[in-house]
Parts: C-alpha cells; sequence; structure tokens
C-alpha cells in the first residue's frame, strides 16, 4: 500500500469530528510524523474567550502520533484505532491561548519504544497566528500506548470469565 502526504487526517485518524482537531496528516514514516490544524471558531477546545487553550496542544500532539500509528495500521492492513495518552513529561507552552485562525504544525518523532504498543514521542508545535510570524508554541515528551489488534476485545473477554473456583 502507497500512502501519499500531505493527506486528509481522517485517513489515519479514528476520531471524528468534533473530537479529531488535526486537519490535515503532513508526513509519516517509521520513526516520526507531522500534522497541521487550522483553529476554527466552531472548535470543541475554543474556550468562552475566543481562545485555542495552549492546554489542548498535548491533544494536537497525540494526534499526530495517531498519524504515525494510524500509518502503521493502514499498511499492515487495519483501520486506524485510538490509543491512550498514558503521560506527558517536560510540557512548556509559550503562552496560554491561541487565536481563531492559528495554523498548528505538529511535529512526534519516537524516541523510545516498548513491549506491546508502549511508545514515547518527543512532540513540538510550531504556530503561526493571523497577522504574526510563525513561532515555537509547546514541546513535550508524551508517552502511550497503542493497543495491538483487539487488545481491548481480549481484556474484556479474560474479565468475563467467571472467576476459577477452589478445590472441594
Amino acid at each position: 500500500m502507497t500512502l501519499l502526504f500531505p493527506a486528509p487526517a481522517a485517513a489515519f485518524l479514528p476520531q471524528e469530528p468534533p473530537m479529531r482537531f488535526l486537519d490535515e496528516a503532513l508526513a509519516a514514516d517509521d520513526e516520526r510524523a507531522s500534522g497541521q490544524l487550522t483553529v476554527r471558531a466552531d472548535s470543541i477546545a475554543v474556550d468562552s474567550t475566543g481562545l485555542f487553550p495552549s492546554a489542548a496542544l498535548l491533544e494536537v500532539m497525540a494526534q499526530t502520533i495517531g498519524v504515525y500509528a494510524g500509518r502503521m495500521r493502514l499498511l499492515a492492513g487495519q483501520r486506524p484505532a485510538a490509543g491512550l495518552l498514558l503521560g506527558t513529561r517536560r510540557a512548556v507552552f509559550s503562552r496560554p491561548g491561541w487565536p481563531v485562525g492559528t495554523r498548528f504544525t505538529a511535529h512526534a518523532a519516537k524516541t523510545w519504544e516498548g513491549d506491546d504498543g508502549l511508545w514515547q514521542f518527543d512532540c513540538s508545535v510550531e504556530a503561526e497566528a493571523p497577522g504574526e510570524a510563525p513561532e515555537p508554541a509547546a514541546r513535550a515528551v508524551l508517552t502511550v500506548f497503542n493497543p495491538p489488534e483487539n487488545f481491548f476485545d481480549r481484556a474484556r473477554a479474560a474479565s468475563a470469565r467467571p472467576a476459577s473456583q477452589g478445590e472441594s
């Protein structure tokens, strides 16, 4: 299967609007991914002040990792699936919020891979707010769990089995 970039983020992410933040998958390979989002006024993340809060950039980073994971699943002949954000380290934001119309470009580079879908990524986000020069917006290290195929189905089935009975 050949995957061409840029591509609609919907091809790589299982989230539907309004939960899907990324508009476009810019690139992805075996070690990294990048994506882009332009903030719209109707975004679920825009707060009562009309700003996109910087804390929401953690989800933008996580969805950029989702582009990476989605690519891997598509190449394996599987559908993209939701993963889990397990933790964030060294999160730094350049300002508290961003105006509608800001274009974010996020990058995620895999720095560690454990067993059974545990990954760590060094992530960064650049912002271009309307009428402003591009600038760094955020940086963080994210640890995620990308569950293997049918992981949750197997876990549900195991938890539904009755507990073994002691000997009589």
